[in-house]
């Protein structure tokens, strides 16, 4: 069994097509991922990590992939404090990964499975949505530039807009004037597929960009 672990819905659902088209495009390279679960935080990683001892245990999870964001604890950083602090704390291993795509081999009570991980970040640090931001197959798009257009405006009164807030908002309002330009869909399946995160797909991601290069060779190593 080939598992993924993500801190959240839009991770899973990314990751999700992001693997489909992959698989699509190069068939004789297939990759069988079993399951794709989404976690948040450091106790979250464990318990994902702890959920998986039965199935190591029979001998049917081979692979565990932790995907995170770097945000501004960049890359060490997010190593140390929350993937090998959850990997010591459900497995006892000290410092068991020292970088993204390192493949490292786990004795669980007689039991090998590999566990790795990769870190969203640009140069550095950020998070899966500054890699989305660059993505875009659209650059054009009216409601993202009009968002940038209201942050300008909130800073001339002294008010500054949360950058998270900014960053999800920002794809969320790119996926919406995209799927709006479809044809023959109403409201109610518009609010479906945005609630769903079902709009993560070739047609409005550039899914052959350079920045998801590395993202890729996290994939890989479930070969």
């Amino acid at each position: 069994m080939n598992v993924i672990i993500v801190e959240g819905l839009s991770d899973k659902k990314f990751l999700e097509s992001y693997i489909s088209y992959l698989n699509e495009k190069f068939q004789k390279r297939y990759l069988i991922i079993d399951r794709v679960r989404d976690a948040k935080g450091q106790n979250a990683i464990h318990s994902a990590l702890n959920t998986q001892k039965i199935q190591i245990k029979k001998g049917e999870t081979k692979n565990i992939g932790i995907l995170i964001d770097a945000n501004d604890s960049g890359i060490q950083g997010k190593i140390k404090n929350i993937i090998n602090s959850a990997i010591e704390k459900a497995f006892g291993v000290k410092n068991a990964i020292e970088s993204p795509n390192d493949k490292v081999s786990i004795d669980f009570e007689g039991n090998i499975f590999n566990l790795f991980c990769y870190i969203c970040n640009i140069d550095g640090k950020g998070e899966l949505e500054d890699i989305l931001q660059e993505i875009r197959k659209d650059k054009n798009t009216q409601l993202p530039l009009c968002l940038d257009q209201f942050v300008s405006c909130m800073k001339g009164f002294n008010e500054a807009y949360p950058e998270k807030e900014y960053k999800k908002n920002l794809i969320y309002f790119y996926a919406y004037e995209c799927i709006c330009k479809q044809k023959g869909l109403n409201s109610d399946e518009i609010k479906s597929i945005l609630k769903g995160y079902n709009y993560f797909c070739s047609e409005y991601w550039d899914f052959e960009h350079f920045r998801l290069k590395e993202l890729r060779q996290f994939l890989e190593l479930f070969r």
